[in-house]
């Protein structure tokens, strides 16, 4: 089993996430809602295994489950407008390869069902 193509590959997808996100938190305020207010999102990513499957037979779902999924929800409920939270492990996983983003340490915060977490805002 080769480590490294692993690292590569949890790279590749939180890499991918933070493009996606930094892309959304760009495209968001050329929008205007229908209260004629200025669009804003807050985007949450965290790094880890999932289970994926299809959900109902009536109008079926692709779906993703785990606590990576739940943690990645809570990075982005606890994030502010207009900006992306993410977690330590992330962080980690990104700072060694990744130079497009400067993160400020946001610090360590309460994370419902996790406890303190160390969290990161592009």
């Amino acid at each position: 089993f080769d480590h490294s193509s692993m690292h590569l590959d949890k790279y590749s997808c939180a890499n991918a996430a933070v493009k996606f996100g930094k892309y959304a938190l760009q495209v968001a305020p050329t929008h205007v809602m229908p209260n004629d207010k200025i669009c804003q999102i807050r985007v949450g990513v965290h790094t880890g295994d999932v289970a994926s499957g299809v959900v109902g037979s009536r109008m079926p779902r692709y779906c993703l489950f785990g606590d990576t999924v739940n943690t990645a929800s809570r990075m982005e409920s606890t994030s502010l407008p207009g900006r992306m939270q993410i977690s330590e492990e992330t962080h980690v996983l990104l700072s060694d390869v990744e130079r497009d983003c400067v993160w400020e340490e946001r610090g360590r915060i309460d994370v419902k069902g996790k406890g303190k977490m160390k969290t990161y805002f592009l």
